[in-house]
């Protein structure tokens, strides 16, 4: 049973070595709690940084197909997809 107990317990590795939070001292286990929520931020930030992209590629297809579509006789544009309007990824 201390086993699955240890096993559900959040760790570090530090040169091959798993520390639990309770091995860590008063201070470590404070920087541990940072670490822990650093990381989440990261995740965090990741997708976000994700969903942004996203949106930047659907915005900049979207502005390439009314420039494509709408336009008078008199001047008609045809921007092609570039890496500064990339196509909408799938």
């Amino acid at each position: 049973m201390n086993e699955e107990v240890q096993k559900e317990m959040p760790y570090i590795t530090i040169d091959d070595v798993q520390l639990s939070i309770e091995d860590l001292p008063a201070e470590g286990q404070a920087i541990f709690g940072r670490l822990q929520r650093l990381n989440q931020k990261k995740a965090n930030m990741t997708l976000d940084l994700e969903e942004i992209q996203a949106s930047i590629n659907f915005f900049s297809s979207r502005i390439v197909q009314l420039v494509n579509n709408e336009g008078s006789e008199e001047a008609e544009f045809d921007i092609e997809e570039t890496d500064a309007f990339p196509p909408e990824e799938d």
